[in-house]
């Protein structure tokens, strides 16, 4: 059986964790409040790669207060950013979490996750304050590409590469040491697909963007495999 690598994951249900352990779907997982950190930490195995760090939907003093000392201990900060289209949170706040996350992340080497909807020239400008590791997740938006691109980080593919245009840019553009695909969990690949699939739709999902990249890319699938296998571990530092 073929190990596959889900760049970018959440700690979703049960069942889709024993999914993605007994499929050999090495996944990271990231945890994006104190809440999530605390069950994320309770979990084992060889599948796990863990990163923690306040999401944008979450930001705010007293919650970042909470969730520095997982900072402190992970070994990738993520995922963190801005978000101007799913997120209520005033963008003064968001950005003075992020920028405290981005100086621990610069100051202790670690690399970083990246979560930028709406916020894609924001986001990429602001990182280039903090020299680091960053991996773009599920960049889907048109413009500002160059931007990312300039700075060598790393980014995974989304699940509907297949149908959104600016996500089958990233496939296309993006140097191949420094691609990876997601799922962003099986919820997400729902939403994405807009079908109601069963647990196996996440390894679909992980497949068929690795597909889409080899025979866009002109390479044999065995080699996008190893690349994005590679690229995680990278990262990771695995």
């Amino acid at each position: 059986m073929k190990e596959l690598w889900d760049g970018h994951a959440h700690l979703g249900t049960e069942e889709e964790r024993q999914f993605r352990e007994r499929e050999r779907i090495r996944t990271m997982i990231c945890a994006g409040d104190p809440r999530e950190a605390e069950e994320l930490e309770d979990l084992s195995g060889s599948w796990i790669v863990k990163a923690y760090g306040l999401h944008p939907w979450k930001a705010d003093p007293a919650a970042l207060k909470a969730m520095e000392p997982w900072l402190k201990r992970a070994q990738i900060i993520g995922e963190i950013g801005m978000d101007s289209v799913w997120c209520g949170v005033d963008r003064k706040v968001q950005q003075e979490v992020f920028c405290r996350q981005l100086e621990l992340a610069c100051a202790e080497k670690k690399p970083v996750v990246l979560h930028v909807k709406g916020m894609e020239k924001e986001a990429a400008e602001r990182i280039r304050e903090y020299p680091g590791t960053y991996l773009v997740h599920w960049y889907s938006d048109l413009n500002w590409l160059d931007l990312y691109l300039e700075q060598d980080c790393y980014f995974t593919v989304g699940p509907d590469v297949g149908q959104n245009p600016a996500v089958r840019q990233v496939a296309l553009r993006v140097p191949l040491s420094r691609l990876m695909v997601e799922t962003d969990g099986l919820g997400a690949v729902k939403w994405a697909l807009g079908e109601d699939l069963p647990l196996n739709g996440v390894k679909q999902a992980l497949e068929n963007s690795l597909k889409w990249i080899a025979q866009a890319r002109g390479l044999e699938l065995e080699e996008v495999y190893r690349l994005t296998e590679e690229n995680f571990r990278r990262f990771a530092g695995i």
